[in-house]
């Protein structure tokens, strides 16, 4: 049985969900990251002895442990935000070339604004770098050195550590970013009179998506359950939104820490709830509030929400690596929920002969603090 401190959540009223398509330009997305350095698909890696011990189709696990360079997805809705931010901000049509907004953003002196928890603000501060333009990025007290350090190592950024949590980072940010001349947030949460850029943000994910799509089909398959990490709910916002608007429907099933789990608690009180965080070593994921934006996409698409422990986190993280898949633990949190379900109540999602599952591996691998077994 499951460490688990929350009970699985299943919602009644995803069946009938029927949103829009997550993204009005997943072509002219795709070749905008197509043009960026270094681009290539990341994989798509069949866990097949699981798979045969559940007994479905497939399982596959998308592996972001190297995207662009960096170990995690995150670049991908940043680097769209932060592009179509900037078109928006030097009033450019959006087929300008990178390189056009590259010099007008540092004849203008644009600065670049983020909070984080770990990679979202690396990805901003990237993209700086990659503009020529500076970036200030917020990090909560809570966050380790080696992550910080990491974020500092790109070129014109400077990490500021704020007294508080990921939420105090994050108004922080915004703050700080509204006294800076032309400074603009490039964050990956909304809230109120914040909302455009992180549908940007948003958009920019659905490429993550469109490889799955086209990895599969080039071996007859398709979906049936995509399993995704939720921080503050932006990239599952996308994969409802992409999920929801296939033919047929593909379940989504949500994955937070124990410890985290701002989204599980809200679809269960039916509105958004805060959620006072406590820690975790899933970093990417200690957020206590959920999405502005995201949310309403999320509580009518979501299928079923469950959380996950440390611990199961760190095994599954183990469990993979024995397989040759380097992932960190906010990475290996899908299939820790995916072993969870199989274990508790595998009839809930389908999981039969005919269930294909893809488990969004969303982090490379890192350091963090191996947590003890408790006994009860």
């Amino acid at each position: 049985m499951s460490s688990s401190i929350h009970p699985l959540y299943i919602n009644p009223n995803a069946r009938s969900c029927n949103p829009q398509a997550g993204s009005p330009r997943p072509l002219r997305i795709r070749q905008f990251h197509q043009s960026l350095p270094s681009y290539s698909p990341s994989p798509l890696v069949p866990l097949s002895n699981l798979a045969k011990s559940l007994g479905v189709k497939g399982i596959f696990i998308k592996d972001e442990s190297s995207r662009f360079g960096l170990p995690s997805f995150k670049i991908l809705g940043a680097s769209w935000g932060t592009f179509r931010a900037l078109v928006d901000f030097l009033q450019f049509p959006l087929e300008a070339a990178l390189q056009e907004l590259a010099n007008a953003a540092q004849a203008k002196s644009i600065k670049l604004f983020a909070a984080t928890d770990g990679n979202h603000g690396r990805a901003v501060a990237r993209m700086a770098k990659l503009l020529g333009i500076h970036s200030q990025i917020y990090v909560p007290e809570c966050l380790g050195q080696y992550t910080r350090d990491l974020i500092a190592s790109e070129e014109g950024c400077t990490v500021i550590v704020v007294d508080g949590d990921y939420d105090m980072a994050v108004h922080t940010a915004n703050e700080q970013a509204k006294r800076c001349p032309n400074g603009i947030l490039i964050q990956d949460t909304s809230f109120t009179g914040y909302e455009t850029i992180p549908a940007w943000i948003v958009e920019g994910y659905s490429t993550m998506l469109e490889e799955i799509d086209s990895q599969l089909a080039h071996q007859s398959l398709t979906p049936t359950l995509v399993i995704t990490p939720v921080g503050v709910g932006s990239l599952a916002h996308a994969v409802v939104s992409h999920c929801k608007a296939a033919d047929p429907p593909v379940s989504v099933l949500t994955v937070e820490p124990d410890t985290a789990a701002c989204l599980h608690t809200s679809l269960i009180a039916g509105k958004m709830t805060p959620f006072k965080t406590t820690g975790t070593i899933m970093n990417g994921l200690d957020c206590g509030t959920v999405s502005l934006t995201a949310w309403p996409t999320l509580r009518d698409g979501v299928n079923a929400s469950t959380t996950v422990s440390d611990l199961d986190s760190h095994r599954a993280v183990e469990d993979l690596a024995s397989q040759g898949i380097h992932l960190g633990p906010c990475g290996a949190a899908g299939l820790a929920a995916l072993q969870r379900i199989a274990a508790d109540n595998p009839g809930c999602l389908g999981l039969g002969p005919d269930c294909v599952v893809v488990i969004l591996g969303t982090e490379g691998t890192r350091p963090y603090p191996v947590p003890i077994p408790v006994d009860n």
